[in-house]
């Protein structure tokens, strides 16, 4: 079943969530770091008189080294960083990415093989020229994680 998606960037790697539950795409804007937060959360966003709490996909992904806040606000400086907004069992949640691409229609997306046991991956859309990684946001985080993201930002 085609799914409209929005494309993004994390280091080289490719992945999408669908449109439908993306609310805004937005950049990056200057970050509010919060005491005692995961290592994954960047900060928070002041957007419209809302506090969003931004997620960090490369940590919460694993990917590399752990960056400290100083060097993901000079990333955010430094480059056309961006946040995709979304609601995530039931409160608004940015998912930091590198670059936004495009927003596609994809065609036939592949159950995740059996190697990859990663519970946020929704599928594999193997195109012409590159390979997308579909994601779950709701299985990108708990709803426990969420509800203390939530109390973080009061």
């Amino acid at each position: 079943m085609p799914v409209q998606v929005v494309i993004f960037k994390l280091n080289e790697e490719e992945y999408a969530m669908p449109i439908d539950i993306i609310r805004e795409i937005t950049r990056l804007g200057e970050l509010r770091t919060i005491p005692q937060a995961p290592s994954y959360v960047c900060g928070l966003i002041n957007l419209r008189d809302e506090a969003i709490p931004i997620i960090d996909l490369h940590e919460r992904f694993s990917f590399g080294g752990t960056k400290d806040k100083s060097d993901i606000d000079a990333e955010h400086e430094g480059h056309n960083t961006f946040a995709l907004i979304t609601e995530v069992h039931g409160e608004n949640v940015g998912f930091a990415v590198d670059q936004v691409r495009e927003v596609r229609i994809l065609e036939n997306i592949a159950p995740p093989p059996p190697l990859l046991t990663a519970p946020f991956i929704g599928g594999i859309a193997n195109l012409t020229d590159r390979i997308v990684i579909q994601l779950i946001p709701e299985e990108i985080l708990r709803s426990s994680e969420v509800e203390s993201l939530s109390q973080l930002k009061s």
